[in-house]
């Protein structure tokens, strides 16, 4: 992981849980990992932050291999609450997780070790014959955006394991088939039943694969054309029609080479600052731009 710290003061508990939100009592471990995966990529040193996270988490993984949600008790202990959103992502992200914060599983404890092997064992159980995930056991029902998010840790898993280089290279042709639109040049949200018109899932969901690091199909529409259409709700900041502020999507402009799209997010996206549309994924991407576009820091650097 990089140098220079994610500041979690506001989010992180003594005993290393990640609170969903500033000052709340949920912790969902999803938001927690997609967090601290954000804030790697984005040149933050995630790794304080992941290494006691990752200790509070890993005694909680459940016998399929997820993690549900959690909630604090009155007497401060922590208590399960729900299942994870969904088990596919949960687990890529745990996976994923692992491998940026030690490398290779040489480096983990006996007991990482294990639930890395519990959870690769049941993502993979999850994979249908169309050859896409679906979201949990028994669920006949896959997401475009969980599948580019296995896709991320499949390749994790290659690059530091040696493993799931075949299933990476055959989930990236299957959500091809399974999830793009040839005819209306759009993606597929799920593999059945498309959702109404909305920003999140259907046009959030567009930048999935790009940020996935995917092979883009002929006629995948750019990310100006995105931009300048259903997606221009997010870049004015719309809270109107944004659930969240959904800085996440900005690891797709700063991969389209587009620095000043990111900084318009984070100069728009900064009085929703800790308020009720701003969540721990939030705050590790602001925080991961605010090193980039700060103009005092840029001035200290010269």
């Amino acid at each position: 992981m990089a140098n220079d710290s994610l500041d979690l003061q506001q989010y992180q508990t003594e005993d290393g849980a990640i609170l969903l939100q500033h000052e709340g009592g949920v912790v969902d471990p999803y938001f927690a990992m997609k967090a601290l995966l954000a804030a790697d990529e984005l040149g933050l040193d995630a790794k304080p932050a992941a290494t006691v996270w990752i200790a509070w988490l890993q005694p909680r993984q459940e016998a399929n291999g997820s993690f549900p949600r959690f909630i604090r008790g009155k007497n401060g202990e922590w208590r399960r609450f729900a299942n994870a959103d969904a088990d596919d992502s949960t687990m890529a992200l745990w996976l994923s997780l692992l491998y940026r914060v030690y490398g290779t599983a040489d480096n983990m404890s006996p007991d990482l070790q294990q639930s890395l092997r519990k959870a690769r064992k049941a993502l993979l159980r999850l994979r249908v014959a169309s050859g896409v995930f679906h979201y949990a056991r028994g669920a006949d029902l896959g997401y475009l955006m969980d599948n580019a998010e296995v896709l991320e840790a499949l390749r994790d898993d290659c690059h530091h394991a040696g493993l799931g280089c075949q299933q990476a290279d055959q989930l990236e042709r299957a959500m091809v088939r399974v999830f793009w639109n040839p005819r209306r040049h759009v993606w597929r949200t799920a593999t059945h039943g498309e959702p109404a018109a909305a920003f999140y899932p259907r046009s959030a969901a567009q930048l999935f694969p790009l940020m996935a690091g995917m092979r883009l199909p002929p006629g995948q529409p750019g990310l100006d054309d995105w931009l300048n259409g259903e997606g221009r709700p997010w870049l004015m900041q719309d809270e109107k029609k944004l659930d969240f502020a959904w800085g996440l999507l900005t690891l797709a402009a700063l991969k389209s080479q587009r620095e000043d799209v990111a900084r318009q997010w984070w100069e728009r996206a900064a009085p929703s600052r800790l308020g009720r549309r701003w969540n721990v994924l939030e705050e590790a991407i602001f925080q991961g731009l605010e090193q980039r576009f700060n103009p005092a820091e840029q001035e200290e650097g010269k």
